[in-house]
């Protein structure tokens, strides 16, 4: 908008040098700080065996299930309620090395029922949950839908 004048009144151009300045400023700003508000969520992987052991015996797996209706299961075995549940999870982790509880839930299940099983496993001696899939569905890409 340069009226051609060489009078020294007032330009309409706009100095941009500032402007990039402290664009480049927040922009190193934001960059450096995002890093630290990500939430983090650690996961243990197990190595890589190379060996093939020998599968645990049944007696030696626990599987905690629970269905749809409630009714709550240990390795297959009807259990009526949770204190006995407790109970039997705490007398067969007792001396045991690796106390690993496998968790089996059905998909319908009342998820805080599951919840306080979880957490009764824990209270009972359970050192790892481990929480089984059936082989003949896939796993989900997202958790939406499910």
């Amino acid at each position: 908008m340069d009226t051609g004048g060489s009078g020294g009144g007032p330009s309409s151009e706009i100095n941009v040098t500032p402007l990039v300045d402290v664009c480049l400023v927040l922009l190193i700003i934001f960059m450096v700080m995002i890093p630290k508000n990500v939430p983090e969520i650690s996961v243990q992987v197990p190595p890589e065996s190379k060996q093939r052991k020998n599968p645990p015996n049944q007696s030696d797996t626990l599987v905690i299930g629970l269905t749809k209706d409630g009714a709550l299961t240990l390795n297959s075995q009807p259990i009526n309620t949770r204190d006995e549940l407790g109970d039997l999870i705490s007398s067969r982790l007792q001396g045991r090395e690796k106390k690993v509880v496998f968790i089996d839930f059905d998909d319908d299940a009342n998820y805080g029922e599951a919840v306080l099983l979880l957490d009764l496993a824990k209270r009972n001696g359970a050192a790892v949950l481990g929480i089984m899939k059936k082989k003949n569905r896939p796993v989900p890409d997202t958790l939406v839908g499910i």
